[in-house]
C-alpha cells in the first residue's frame, strides 16, 4: 500500500508560514529597536509609498501582528486549561485493575490507562509522553483481536507524538486564519495520519477484519472526543479510512486545491511587499 502524500503542499505551507513568522518578527524588531533592515532601494520604495499617501499600512500590519499573537496566546491558554481539566478527569476515572489487566494481556510497554466510562473511547493524548486511553465500555464491547487492533492503531499515534503535531497544526490554522491553505493542510494531514495508523495496525495484527469491525462499532455508538491535544480512534476521515481498510492495495489520492494554493501565495506575497515597504 502506497499513500500518495501531497508533500509539496505541506512543504509549501511550511515555507509560507515560516516566511510570515520571520517577517512579523523582523518588523516587530524594527518597531522596538529601530533597526534598519532594508537596503537603500527598499527605503526609496518606502518613501514612495508614503508620498502617495499610504500611511495606514503600518497600523494594519501592527494590528495583524497583534491579532495573530493574541490568537496564539488565547489558543494556548484555552488548550492548556482543557488539557489540565481533561487530565484530572481521567485520573479520577482511572480503573487501575482493568489497566493492569490490559497491559498484561497485550504485553504492553507503553503508557496506557483504562477509565471507567459508559461511552466507548479510544484515544491518545499528551505532548511529550503521550498516553493511550481506553474506556471500560470499549474494552467490554470489542473482542480481544478487535481491541488489539485499536491499541496498535493508538500506539502508532503514541510513538510518532501525533497529538503534539495535531496541536501545532491547530495552533497555526487558528492563529494564521488568513492563510487559507492551512485549513486544507490541517484536514488532510489528519486524514493521512489516521490512514497510516490503520495501516500500521493491519501490519501488526495481519488482519483487516478486526480493525474494520472495531471502527464500525465505534461509529455506530457515535461518541467522539475532539481536542487539539488528543487523537481519537474514530475522530476523523471515516469514509477514507473505510475505503483504505477494504481496499488497502489502492493508493490514496488527495485533490490539490490549486485555487487555494494560488490565493495563499498571493496573500503571503502581498504581506511580504507590505512588510518590506513598511520597514524603512
Amino acid at each position: 500500500m502506497k499513500i500518495k502524500r501531497p508533500e509539496l503542499v505541506f512543504t509549501l505551507s511550511f515555507f509560507l508560514v515560516a516566511a510570515l513568522i520571520v517577517q512579523m518578527a523582523m518588523y516587530s524588531l524594527h518597531l522596538f529597536s529601530n533597526w534598519n533592515l532594508m537596503f537603500t532601494v527598499l527605503e526609496a520604495c518606502h518613501n514612495l509609498f508614503r508620498a502617495i499617501g499610504i500611511s495606514s499600512m503600518n497600523v494594519m500590519l501592527e494590528m495583524l501582528i497583534l491579532s495573530t499573537v493574541g490568537l496564539v496566546l488565547i489558543t494556548l491558554v484555552k488548550q492548556i486549561v482543557r488539557y489540565v481539566t481533561f487530565s484530572k478527569r481521567l485520573t479520577v476515572l482511572s480503573d487501575e485493575s482493568m489497566t493492569n489487566h490490559i497491559i498484561e494481556q497485550f504485553d504492553l510497554r507503553h503508557s496506557l490507562n483504562v477509565i471507567i466510562s459508559d461511552a466507548p473511547i479510544a484515544l491518545t493524548y499528551g505532548f511529550i509522553k503521550p498516553k493511550i486511553v481506553l474506556s471500560t465500555a470499549l474494552v467490554n464491547m470489542l473482542t480481544e483481536e478487535e481491541l488489539r487492533a485499536v491499541i496498535c492503531h493508538e500506539q502508532f499515534h503514541q510513538q510518532h507524538r501525533d497529538p503534539l503535531k495535531k496541536f501545532f497544526i491547530t495552533l497555526l490554522f487558528t492563529s494564521l486564519w488568513y492563510v487559507p491553505i492551512l485549513k486544507w493542510v490541517s484536514k488532510h494531514y489528519q486524514t493521512l495520519r489516521e490512514i497510516e495508523a490503520d495501516r500500521f495496525a493491519m501490519q501488526q495484527t495481519n488482519n483487516v477484519v478486526d480493525l474494520s469491525s472495531a471502527l464500525l462499532k465505534l461509529l455506530k455508538n457515535e461518541h467522539r472526543l475532539r481536542h487539539a491535544f488528543a487523537v481519537s480512534f474514530a475522530d476523523t476521515s471515516v469514509n477514507d479510512r473505510i475505503q483504505h481498510i477494504l481496499s488497502p492495495e489502492k493508493e490514496v489520492h488527495a485533490t490539490l486545491p490549486v485555487g487555494t494554493i494560488v490565493y495563499s501565495i498571493y496573500i503571503v506575497l502581498g504581506l511580504t511587499v507590505m512588510f518590506t515597504m513598511a520597514t524603512p
